[in-house]
């Protein structure tokens, strides 16, 4: 007895669908979830929170968590003073790194140079680079850091090598992210490189017989081309700056003035109260997942507005190498 594939066909796709959205579904829930149950319990009351009748959403939806522990009086985490300093290094580090990296992927993108190769090879190995590995020869040279070997120069007439410490502020952020080498900026290097790469040429040709010089082509042809990557850029830059607390940790300052918020929610999360039990207890715990939402919230609107231009630039930096 033969099967006709036309009437098979209808039902094996019926299940191809259901098997497909059913795994789609999974997987959106896995990612989801945490988020919606941070969201339901930074709403829910402290005495609702850790009750036998308490349900995935609160009964009693209240702002009462983010009051207390931010805003209030006797807020117990100062969350402007340390966001406004996670801002401070985030916008001032992002524009930086959008400015050093776009100018050293355009020279490596555009123009082929003897030793082109050893130094996007050299771009390269900076991306698996682990940072732990450069913490200690970092500090060391952030404790004594002398500009170029300038420092050393001086110290041939005046006996004694002219240093300067940039520890403890956010120069230890700003100066490596000016020069193209900071955390993650040989990544930001690689992605404009490949979309400077992928421009045709006859946009530079046609700006080199109108008189155009290199930096000319540069801010005036490429800079206006480059919209998706310089959005995904500083999207992936203020995210990194914005979540860092093991730098942060190392080279800044560990108080209100200078406290990053990543490091002061470290601290916030593991303090004793959190081991105690009763009332106080689930007041922590739920100003806790208050302060945590509040703490994201800034990188996932940043995230959705900039979303579209970060797909268009993965699609585009994989065209041609």
């Amino acid at each position: 007895m033969k099967f006709n594939k036309k009437i098979l066909e209808p039902g094996a796709s019926f299940l191809y669908k259901l098997f497909r959205y059913a795994l789609l579904i999974g997987i959106s829930y896995v990612v989801v979830f945490p988020i919606i149950k941070m969201v339901s319990s930074s709403l829910t009351p402290a005495y609702e929170l850790y009750t036998e009748d308490s349900g995935f959403l609160p009964d009693r939806p209240t702002f009462e968590n983010f009051v207390h522990a931010m805003f209030g009086e006797n807020a117990k985490f100062q969350y402007l003073e340390y966001a406004k300093n996670s801002a401070k290094i985030a916008i001032i580090g992002t524009a930086l790194q959008l400015f050093s990296c776009s100018l050293v992927g355009y020279g490596l993108g555009r123009y082929k140079f003897k030793g082109n190769a050893i130094v996007y090879a050299c771009v390269l190995f900076t991306i698996i680079l682990p940072v732990q590995t450069a913490i200690i020869p970092l500090y060391y040279e952030y404790c004594w850091f002398d500009i170029f070997g300038i420092g050393k120069i001086i110290g041939l007439f005046t006996g004694k090598t002219f240093t300067v410490n940039i520890l403890r502020n956010y120069m230890a952020f700003y100066v490596p992210a000016l020069v193209a080498v900071g955390f993650n900026s040989g990544i930001y290097i690689f992605l404009f490189r490949q979309f400077f790469a992928s421009m045709p040429k006859d946009l530079e040709e046609a700006a080199k017989i109108d008189g155009c010089n290199p930096l000319t082509i540069y801010l005036r042809v490429m800079v206006p081309n480059i919209k998706p990557v310089v959005v995904t850029v500083a999207l992936l830059s203020v995210i990194y700056y914005w979540n860092d607390s093991l730098l942060s940790n190392v080279f800044i300052l560990k108080d209100k003035d200078g406290m990053t918020l990543m490091v002061a929610l470290e601290e916030a999360v593991s303090r004793q109260s959190f081991f105690n039990t009763g009332i106080d207890h689930m007041s922590f715990q739920a100003e806790r997942y208050a302060i945590i939402l509040a703490s994201v919230t800034p990188l996932m609107i940043f995230f959705l507005i900039g979303q579209k231009f970060f797909v268009e630039c993965m699609d585009r930096s994989g065209s041609k190498g």
